[in-house]
């Protein structure tokens, strides 16, 4: 690998500062004042930049959820690493003699006044002064196949310096360390579509549904009812992993890890089960005979069905109540009308019933499979097994996801579909698949009764990825509540207080992470406190701002940075460890009570860089240790680089191998291969 050597930049650059204010967007920030030192570095580089003076080439894999993210990323710190220009005097140029205006000292010929090197060291020390170039890794997505590639445990065609991973680190080996720099949810998604919108379904098993009229039943459309309103059913809004008791009894476990029909909380597999709740109850399939009081349905009449209330339905006299009900057979206070034997009779049965106790209709829930590998799924797998082992979900979310409904385009064997996540425009793909077009109506049929659960950060910022398409219209995903009402907020996914809140990291091995490597996760995880980010030649905004706007506004991430605190709820309800200070170092400390110096367990000196972070908000202008025995609000008054650090506030208790978090110092303090 080609050393570049470090040196520091020629006095002469500091006589031209003028004109390095005046072509600031050209030359890079730093240049216009007096030219900065070398960075620390060398032999043995030091945190957080761990500079080395080499050119290295640094490569992730993992997470389909921050791919694109990370992309932006790695290419702004690559071109951070662009700008720099060493003054000199070249055709008599000076701070007193610049014209703007003269075509010969013009930003575009401003390589006349650079010192004549192919490869002059940049002169923005904070922002990627070892040149590093970032790239993203595409093979074996996902957050559980990047940590296993990053391990060695997977095959990778090229080496992995870090893992994207929207989940927690794993057990692919016993070193990985997380940097959390962002947070996200994982709402489920339904798509509001009308298929009668186009036309009438003739497709056996949705023909038998209202002759195969189907209105949009994620809107509480019921079989009976108008194709465009007002609908009898409930539109679906929440899902929950504590109602009905929780545990096997939740509607998410009977959604996505219940497979048996039968039992005490049998799986939900029909949309009627959602949305046919009641206080006006739909049951289908009734059998009515002209001048008969008696009707019958296949099977049992839904226990909330009782003497005395209204019925309606086609044949049914204005007025009629149910004299009387046993199993499969129903007695009217009037006779029927009309012979049928598929007909749809409302019942006024006076109440709502809980989500997942409702009437089936015939149409099947879809549940869309999800890539086995990524965070998403496996976030959302442990929300739907709300704790249960070694049951249902243990071992992936897809043991009810749905396949191809058409014996034409079925393959033998028939699979489940499986998509990656975060991308509604698979549902229609299946679908098309599923049914060819111009076979829109039963693509539209499919699409309207999926689930599919995807990121909250992509529902926001990428409207393709959160829409499906039928015949080119494109209809968005309706995200649902989860756990009686909460919502994706930012305060609910900082907090965790959103049931499927976590945290996305990027994960390294302790034992084996470059200084470049390093170097980079601690840029992206500073506030601009540890060390002062510059300016971005190519907008003039800070390289921090830009930061913020990459993860928080294009990507609808809320960041966290290595000031970031620890949230009160550190596990959400889907079981999932999803902590905000991760991004913050954290180390192993021994305390003594009333005593306000603490050394590092293992022995050595603290990080160099542990005073020199700045300030940290208001109060606090130091460094602040959280940990047990630590008392809240403390901070490092003096002693960085030495083997003692001394605190403001003595310690409460006596600990070993107590886990401290330097709130302002990012988090890889020690690097396993110094010199690429």
């Amino acid at each position: 690998m080609h050393i570049r050597k470090l040196r520091s930049l020629t006095a002469g650059a500091a006589t031209f500062g003028a004109v390095a204010l005046a072509a600031t967007l050209v030359l890079g920030s730093g240049v216009a004042s007096a030219s900065p030192a070398d960075p620390p570095g060398g032999a043995t580089p030091v945190a957080p930049h761990f500079y080395n003076g080499n050119v290295a080439a640094i490569r992730d894999s993992g997470s389909d959820t921050t791919f694109f993210m990370m992309q932006k990323i790695g290419d702004l710190y690559t071109g951070a690493g662009l700008y720099g220009c060493v003054l000199n005097g070249l055709a008599g140029a000076s701070a007193t003699n610049y014209n703007s205006s003269d075509p010969a000292q013009s930003s575009s010929n401003v390589a006349s006044f650079c010192a004549a090197n192919s490869n002059i060291s940049t002169t923005d020390v904070n922002d990627n002064w070892d040149r590093t170039e970032v790239s993203q890794g595409v093979d074996d997505v996902g957050s559980g196949a990047g940590q296993a590639q990053l391990c060695g445990s997977t095959p990778s065609p090229l080496t992995v310096d870090f893992a994207r991973s929207s989940k927690p680190a794993g057990t692919a080996c016993s070193t990985l360390v997380e940097t959390g720099y962002a947070k996200d949810g994982i709402p489920v998604v339904d798509y509001p579509v009308n298929p009668s919108t186009y036309g009438t379904s003739t497709f056996s098993g949705y023909d038998t549904v209202n002759g195969g009229n189907i209105g949009p039943v994620t809107s509480g459309w019921l079989p009976g009812d108008p194709v465009g309103g007002p609908y009898n059913g409930s539109a679906l809004s929440d899902i929950s992993n504590i109602d009905n008791g929780g545990s096997t009894g939740s509607t998410a476990y009977r959604l996505w890890c219940q497979t048996s029909l039968t039992g005490v909380n049998p799986r939900i597999s029909d949309w009627g089960q959602l949305t046919n709740l009641g206080p006006n109850l739909e049951v289908v399939n009734v059998t009515t005979s002209s001048g008969s009081t008696n009707v019958t349905v296949s099977g049992s009449f839904p226990a909330s069905v009782a003497a005395g209330q209204s019925v309606s339905g086609p044949g049914i006299p204005s007025g009629t109540t149910v004299s009387s009900v046993s199993g499969g057979s129903l007695t009217l206070s009037a006779s029927a009308g009309a012979n049928a034997s598929n007909a749809t009779l409302t019942f006024a049965i006076g109440t709502t019933l809980a989500e997942g106790q409702g009437v089936p209709i015939g149409l099947p829930i879809r549940i869309m499979g999800v890539n086995t590998s990524s965070g998403t799924e496996a976030t959302f797998a442990s929300y739907a097994n709300s704790g249960n082992a070694n049951t249902g979900c243990s071992s992936s979310m897809n043991p009810n996801a749905a396949n191809d409904p058409n014996p034409a385009t079925a393959p033998s064997p028939n699979s489940a579909h499986v998509a990656l996540e975060n991308n509604s425009d698979q549902i229609n793909e299946f679908a098309v698949g599923d049914f060819p077009s111009p076979d829109f109506v039963d693509q539209a049929i499919e699409v309207s009764t999926t689930l599919y659960i995807e990121s909250n950060g992509v529902l926001n910022t990428n409207p393709y990825a959160a829409a499906s398409t039928i015949d080119g219209t494109s209809y968005a995903g309706n995200k649902l509540t989860e756990n009686g009402g909460r919502t994706p907020t930012t305060p609910n996914l900082l907090s965790n207080a959103y049931p499927t809140a976590r945290t996305l990291f990027n994960i390294y091995r302790s034992d084996t992470v470059r200084a470049s490597t390093a170097g980079f996760l601690n840029w992206i995880c500073d506030g601009n406190v540890n060390f002062q980010k510059g300016l971005d030649n190519s907008t003039g905004k800070n390289f921090d701002t830009e930061l913020n706007g990459i993860i928080g506004t294009t990507f609808g991430f809320p960041r966290l940075t290595d000031v970031s605190p620890a949230s009160a709820v550190g596990t959400p309800a889907d079981n999932l460890a999803a902590p905000n200070n991760t991004c913050s170092a954290s180390l192993p400390i021994s305390t003594t009570s009333g005593s306000n110096t603490i050394t590092l367990t293992a022995g050595g000196n603290f990080p160099p860089d542990i005073t020199n972070a700045g300030s940290l908000p208001s109060p606090v202008n130091n460094v602040t240790v959280a940990g047990t025995g630590i008392p809240a609000g403390d901070f490092v008054v003096s002693g960085a680089g030495t083997s003692t650090l001394t605190l403001n506030a003595a310690a409460t208790a006596n600990g070993s191998g107590v886990n401290a978090d330097f709130l302002g110092v990012p988090s890889v303090t020690v690097v396993g291969s110094s010199q690429n």
